[in-house]
């Protein structure tokens, strides 16, 4: 059941969400290139993961990262 906030400009929310992902995306990969960057990756997926965690425990929706690393823990097990 969405809500609808006519104070709210869904479109330019929308565009600025996009604007935010491209940005993230030509980060990580600036970082890719580095030559040492394997520990700023491994940084940024440890907060990403926070986030994405807290998110879906807000919203209990979501599978969070730690439920699938049980299930592929037990799937070799």
């Amino acid at each position: 059941m969405k809500r609808y906030n006519r104070y709210i400009d869904e479109e330019a929310l929308w565009q600025k969400r996009q604007q935010l992902r491209t940005e993230c995306h030509q980060l990580i990969e600036k970082i890719f290139r580095h030559r040492y960057g394997i520990k700023l990756l491994l940084c940024a997926v440890a907060t990403l993961s926070t986030i994405a965690d807290y998110k879906a425990n807000r919203v209990s929706r979501f599978e969070t990262t730690n439920n699938k690393q049980e299930v592929r823990n037990k799937k070799s097990e």
